[in-house]
């Protein structure tokens, strides 16, 4: 694969120093034709260079600054011990002007290579291009492998299995099983501690060859804080701590086979004295460490499972409080089996079965739940000659990272959730969801929050066009301002008030308007290719217009697509404007050369419109909708929106005026020198980018 290759399907950004913005664009150009995914930005200056660092990722600096090269080298090396987003980025000079001692002067500098020739330009280039993203991932790669420790190290924090890290003889963590196993009460008492000094007998020289070897496994004698001695069988691996190579050890106690009184004790505290089966408490314990666990990977779901038995009262009536307590522990161990590696199965109340499992999704948990109660179904217990059946509902939910980390409440929930589906009939499962009249405002948030996630992830939501008309002949581009859409689990529309308040409420807003983002950048795409010129207008939220990482996304996105034309506007509300205006006006500056542009919507609904302006210029402008309200029989409406559509013809901005719903009120409109009109009257949104814009 050639180095080429290797890269052109990876978007890549270079900073061009140089006094001429026309070399940028033909380097960007030349770099386009040879099918590579290439952002060129000119800096004609250290100052330009340093503020387009601060806005935007840069893969490599390419300096072609003649005479001030050197200068510039030092500059930029000054700034990267300052700046982290330079780490690792490679500088490349050209100049081809330059002898063997200036040659090494740039290196000496800093610059990783020296192009002395126009031919070798492109090569070096993408020769450092690739160093740059090769570094960038391998940076990456390590942030990923530092999360994945931390998840590792949370879950070892709380694993049953004694677990320490050796390095250089000496403890540098110990898990609270480890601490337990050898009597410390806080890992300050071991920090530093030699293991050796554990050792007793002849163990000490056996474990001190056993902690230069990797993969291991022995059994060794250690004196524990308390001053008696018991065997352990370790095992080690090779592992880091905080970044650093060590060895990871596995402690557990060698135990004699007969019934060891401790470990019987520690059994039974664990387990139900009539079926066996794991506890109420216990089961409690790892429910919410399961939470626990869920928030720590920032992924991942369990399921709560809970099988009742509806008759038991007619039960114990044909075979009385013995024969009851015989079919809980028999039915109990078929559950126990038919749930198996799945998860834990525990007695919960008087005649019902709690189940704590894995990592299984809501239509798995739902089978299992309906599984049970066929379990139950088919199940016939004889006593003497009496035979009895059971009749079971079941309630489930699903955990996740929404879900409440005590184990009580979430118990409460399956419970309704059973409760309800023995309302419903014999044998019949249900989802635990919240009542809307009942339900507890944190309970709504949550299932807002699973309903938001499950649409985002299952693609459910959509986007609606409305045409934006042209009164003045222009047909080039076909305008559409775009809403969007969700529907729920079973197709219905739900009101986009309401889902996404709700959105904002849970800080998903920003996940919706990345959604939005890309969809219809991808809209306008599909419409170029097919030889069109679709141009959207889309509404972000507040979060996002806010958020200095999504116009950084936003723009590399853009970069991305290449846009022939200004085809995607982000719709800002005048208002909000005013609270982010030097925010929105380098968001401005940075989408303009990638096809997209702000335009400012709500003029004339008050006065401050126009003086922010003066600091965010914008090429068109929206008229409040509350002005197009029974426009064609306010006169003073009409009055202010040609007030506004005057001023600005003045400072040579276009107008669009929305809500335009009937004959009448376009009618007026039209002479005030509007320059777009959209409303149902002209077509309500529909779901395709189809208008037919001739007939205006």
């Amino acid at each position: 694969m050639t180095l080429v290759e290797s890269i052109e399907n990876t978007p890549f950004s270079i900073l061009h120093i140089t006094g001429s913005v026309n070399d940028s664009i033909a380097l960007r150009g030349e770099l386009r034709n040879a099918g590579l995914q290439a952002g060129v930005h000119n800096a004609p200056d250290f100052d330009a260079a340093r503020q387009e660092i601060a806005k935007n990722p840069v893969d490599v600096i390419y300096v072609e600054f003649e005479n001030s090269a050197e200068q510039m080298l030092t500059a930029l090396n000054e700034l990267a011990d300052r700046e982290p987003a330079l780490k690792g980025v490679p500088i490349v000079v050209y100049d081809d002007t330059a002898d063997a001692e200036q040659v090494e002067g740039f290196l000496e500098a800093g610059a990783f290579v020296v192009i002395e020739h126009e031919a070798l330009v492109e090569p070096l280039l993408m020769r450092a291009v690739a160093t740059g993203l090769l570094h960038k991932d391998r940076e990456n790669k390590v942030i990923q492998l530092a999360k994945s420790e931390l998840r590792c190290q949370k879950l070892i924090d709380g694993s049953a299995e004694a677990v320490a890290y050796i390095q250089d003889g000496l403890h540098i963590y110990a898990n609270r099983a480890y601490l337990d196993l050898l009597g410390f009460d806080s890992i300050d008492d071991l920090l530093e501690e030699p293991i050796l000094d554990l050792a007793a007998g002849d163990s000490a020289q056996r474990l001190k060859a056993f902690l230069k070897t990797e993969d291991a496994e022995d059994t060794f004698t250690f004196r524990t804080n308390g001053g008696h001695e018991i065997d352990v069988r370790v095992n080690s691996t090779a592992a880091s701590f905080d970044g650093e190579p060590c060895l990871q050890i596995f402690a557990n106690q060698v135990k004699e086979d007969v019934g060891d009184i401790s470990e019987q004790l520690e059994y039974f505290a664990r387990r139900d004295l009539l079926t066996g089966l794991y506890n109420r408490n216990y089961l409690f314990e790892q429910i919410e460490a399961r939470r626990a666990e869920i928030e720590a990977e920032e992924e991942g779901s369990g399921a709560l499972l809970l099988l009742e038995i509806l008759n038991h009262e007619e039960i114990k009536r044909h075979i009385g409080t013995t024969g009851m307590d015989n079919v809980l522990t028999e039915f109990g161990k078929k559950i126990e089996e038919r749930v198996g590696g799945q998860g834990l199965v525990a007695r919960h109340g008087a005649f019902s079965f709690l189940t704590l499992l894995g990592r299984l999704d809501r239509d798995h948990t739902a089978e299992l739940a309906h599984a049970l109660n066929e379990l139950a179904r088919e199940y016939v217990f004889t006593q003497g000659t009496t035979s009895v059946t059971v009749i079971t509902s079941a309630g489930y939910l699903v955990l996740d990272e929404n879900s409440p980390p005590n184990a009580a409440e979430l118990v409460d929930r399956v419970e309704r959730a059973s409760n309800r589906a023995a309302q419903e009939g014999e044998y019949q499962a249900r989802l635990y969801e919240p009542d809307i009249k009942t339900a507890s405002e944190r309970e709504q948030d949550e299932a807002w929050a699973r309903k938001i996630k499950a649409a985002l992830r299952e693609s459910r939501f959509s986007m609606v066009f409305q045409p934006i008309v042209s009164l003045t002949g222009d047909r080039e581009i076909s305008r559409y301002e775009v809403f969007v859409r969700m529907v729920d689990e079973d197709g219905t529309l739900i009101s986009p008030a309401e889902f996404l308040s709700q959105a904002e409420r849970g800080d998903l807003i920003q996940s919706i308007d990345r959604w939005v983002v890309l969809s219809a950048i991808k809209q306008i795409h599909n419409g170029v290719k097919a030889g069109e010129k679709p141009k959207l207008y889309i509404r972000i939220s507040d979060a996002s217009l806010h958020d200095p990482e999504f116009s950084k996304w936003l723009v590399q996105r853009l970069q991305m697509t290449r846009l022939p034309d200004t085809l995607l506007a982000i719709q800002v509300s005048v208002n909000k404007a005013g609270h982010a205006l030097r925010h929105l006006a380098d968001m401005q500056e940075a989408m303009r050369p990638l096809g997209g542009e702000l335009i400012l919507d709500g003029f004339g609904s008050g006065e401050d419109g126009f003086r922010i302006l003066d600091h965010l210029p914008v090429s068109t402008i929206k008229i409040a909708r509350r002005l197009l309200e029974n426009f064609a029989q306010e006169s003073a409406n009409q009055d202010r929106v040609g007030e506004v559509v005057q001023h600005a013809k003045q400072a040579d901005m276009a107008v669009i005026v929305p809500n335009v719903e009937n004959a009448a009120s376009l009618q007026v409109l039209w002479p005030l020198g509007v320059d777009f009109v959209q409303g149902d009257f002209i077509q309500a949104p529909q779901e395709s980018l189809e208008f037919d814009f001739a007939q205006f």
